[in-house]
């Protein structure tokens, strides 16, 4: 067996709970061939679920070696089925479009989490299946709606299973999917438009409906996804968020319950699949009732269902490191290794990149410190009995984004529409919805909202384009300015319709008007004041959803010598569905909409913060003289965005960014904050654009040049 060397291992021998812990080891080279896993097929005897974890979502090369293990189940020992920690909906959306013909990346890519699907390390998978997807399967256990598949389509679609059915439905479909947005955004129920009690009883009919149809691969889907649908409504009616520093609590256990009936039902529809599930350590432990922990002992894993349900014949495989730092927020925290830990002894005992132990021996019946469940906090707990093997890995390295210069990000359907705003059928427009108390009428403010959404693909570039952007940066405390600089950079943006990806940035120059000794970690901080494309997100502008939105024609006037509606509007709903908001928020503002074409040529946004998420109060860590502030808190955030027309389409000329708030220190202290960004764009090209991959960036201070001459010669 290559590279393998079954070991006793005698270096080592340490006291955990008054034994001995010196368990038999099986060492991997630091890139293993698929054989070196044969050591499986004795470990798996039997076994028709493998549950393959991971400590965090985050481990690039954990991918790729989870890949390498999938391919050896499936070559070696006839596994057929991956099931991911992902959306029934979307997951099984995705099988039917991959036999169907759709390429598979295109397919997982609206599915899966884009933790994995969009990541470069999750790509060999990809490769993988795709050469296999003949004899292979996916599926998804998770009730949560997890890609595009479910944002999408699947109001459409549940509606015209209903239909299918003969089952009516007794609320309106786009209510469904704005309420669907906000339980998958916003982590609530939103009962302005459906309540949770006629959420439940009609969902909860439409199962019965669908239990009294033949046996079918769509009755087991719809089944599943009505009633994964039906808990995910009740976990959003019903729980307060647990801040803790686990990654699972009792918060999930809902959800985990719901991910475990999931994959049971598809083992009873497919009682000859042989599953690899692949997901987080967490959710696939089998047993955590020797944990005291307060917090993590109310947790209740999937796995612990499976595992009583299946017994021998479910085997969870956990990933765990010895890392002493995680990477987060674009750089490596610290993460200290508990002395005596089971990280420990695989971090100071042994040298091979790779160990796997299994826990079916009794040098693994031991109660042990281990961060299983957090990256930071140990919790003493059998081993044995959290998981029936162990694999190590010495290293880490961060998963890395997939270049967005692909024209295929959210694989948008585009639905040319006609505009249907004209003098000659006004008798048509006139259209009455009572029970939204909305008149659409003769150029009324919903009306011209209508034609507005209509003509976003006429009148905003949907294809990819360059631009040369100028921006001036201000940062103040307490009305004393601690930063001052403008920057010149290259910029490249797939386009404002049907793309939400940002764009990406080549600084140029940047010039210091004022440096203190007070300096951000780079010019990353300050991407979303320095370009958040409105027509790309504002809530407002979206299908279905504006019609919530409360507008209000003020005047008409004349802008840049054309005659503009302006046009007031406010949204009834605080939370980040309609807002797009972290913050619980008022958000308000006003439009100048050009009457000959319906297109926005002036946006001002603003969010009156009325509640600021604790967790994003934290971790605010400033230098030198402002060191003393330690959390944050916003305020209000307004922008105010300016368009003109470049040949066919109109492009952001201008913008105007404020972030303000308070800071403070550990004494409850606090200053103001304000933050200015004020942008503008000029030369244009969507002929030749030049590409700008995420991976080519810079944003790091120290990297930029300064150039008085350059400078000098710049005019916008």
């Amino acid at each position: 067996m290559k590279n393998i060397a079954i070991v006793l291992c005698s270096l080592f021998s340490i006291s955990f709970s008054a034994q001995e812990f010196n368990p038999k080891i099986i060492t991997l080279s630091q890139n293993p061939e698929i054989t070196d896993f044969s050591f499986l097929k004795k470990e798996l005897k039997d076994v028709q679920v493998v549950m393959l974890g991971e400590n965090t979502h985050f481990d690039g090369n954990v991918f790729e070696m989870k890949t390498k293990i999938v391919q050896y189940l499936h070559q070696e020992m006839g596994f057929n089925t991956i099931a991911f920690e992902s959306g029934i909906y979307d997951v099984w959306n995705a099988q039917k479009n991959i036999e169907q013909g759709q390429n598979v990346k295109e397919a997982l890519s609206n599915s899966l989490f884009s933790i994995w699907a969009k990541r470069n390390e999750f790509q060999s998978f990809i490769e993988f299946y795709n050469q296999n997807k003949k004899d292979l399967k996916i599926f998804g256990f998770d009730y949560q709606i997890t890609g595009n598949n479910g944002n999408v389509d699947l109001a459409k679609d549940i509606f015209e299973y209903s239909k299918r059915v003969n089952y009516k439905i007794k609320f309106k479909q786009e209510d469904f999917e704005l309420l669907l947005e906000s339980m998958t955004n916003s982590g609530m129920f939103d009962e302005e438009d459906i309540s949770y009690e006629q959420f439940k009883t009609e969902l909860t009919l439409f199962k019965t409906k669908i239990s009294q149809q033949k046996d079918s691969e769509e009755k087991f889907y719809w089944n599943q996804i009505v009633k994964s649908l039906l808990e995910l409504g009740y976990d959003a009616i019903s729980k307060e968020e647990i801040l803790s520093t686990f990654n699972t609590t009792s918060y999930d256990n809902i959800r985990d319950k719901q991910m475990a009936n999931n994959l049971l039902a598809y083992l009873k529809q497919n009682p000859d699949a042989k599953i690899i599930c692949w997901g987080a350590n967490a959710h696939f432990a089998n047993n955590l009732s020797s944990i005291t922990e307060p917090i993590l002992k109310e947790f209740v894993p999937m796995g612990s269902y499976i595992k009583k349900e299946l017994k021998n014949k479910v085997y969870s495989l956990a990933a765990v490191t010895s890392e002493d730092s995680i990477y987060l927020q674009n750089k490596w925290n610290k993460t200290p290794i508990k002395k005596h830990s089971f990280e420990y002894f695989l971090k100071e005992k042994n040298t091979s990149p790779h160990i796997f132990i299994s826990s079916n021996q009794i040098g693994m019946q031991i109660s042990a410190w281990n961060r299983l469940f957090s990256p930071i906090t140990f919790v003493e707990s059998k081993l044995n009995e959290l998981h029936d093997g162990y694999l190590y890995f010495r290293t880490v390295a961060p998963s890395t984004l997939i270049d967005s210069d692909e024209k295929n990000v959210f694989f948008k359907t585009k639905e040319k529409q006609k505009n249907n705003f004209s003098e000659h059928n006004d008798d048509e427009l006139k259209k009455t919805e009572l029970n939204e108390v909305i008149i659409y009428g003769k150029r009324t403010a919903y009306q011209v909202m209508k034609n507005v959404v209509e003509s976003l693909e006429k009148n905003y570039p949907d294809n990819a384009f360059s631009s040369l952007m100028k921006t001036n940066i201000q940062t103040k405390v307490s009305n004393v300015t601690y930063l001052d600089f403008d920057l010149i950079a290259e910029q490249y943006d797939l386009g404002y319709v049907n793309h939400i990806n940002r764009s990406t940035k080549n600084i140029k120059e940047l010039r210091w008007n004022k440096k203190g000794d007070f300096l951000s970690e780079s010019l990353r901080e300050y991407h979303g004041l320095v370009y958040n494309c409105p027509i790309k997100y504002a809530p407002f502008l979206k299908k279905g959803k504006f019609k919530k939105f409360i507008f209000q024609i003020e005047e008409s006037k004349m802008y840049n010598n054309e005659e503009v509606f302006v046009i007031n509007f406010s949204s009834p709903r605080n939370h980040s569905t309609f807002t797009r908001r972290v913050f619980l928020s008022n958000y308000s503002g006003y439009l100048y909409v050009n009457k000959k074409d319906f297109a926005i040529v002036k946006i001002f946004e603003n969010w009156s913060v009325t509640e600021f998420p604790e967790q994003f109060r934290e971790g605010f860590h400033l230098k030198n003289s402002l060191s003393k502030y330690s959390s944050k808190e916003y305020k209000n955030e307004s922008m105010l965005t300016e368009f003109t027309k470049n040949g066919e389409h109109y492009f952001i000329v201008q913008s105007t960014s404020v972030l303000s708030g308070n800071v403070y220190n550990d004494k409850t202290d606090n200053e103001e904050f304000e933050i200015t960004a004020h942008s503008n764009w000029k030369d244009f090209n969507i002929q030749n654009p030049k590409l700008i991959k995420n991976k080519d960036e810079v944003h790091s201070f120290e990297k930029i040049n300064y150039n008085e001459d350059f400078w000098s010669n710049l005019k916008f």
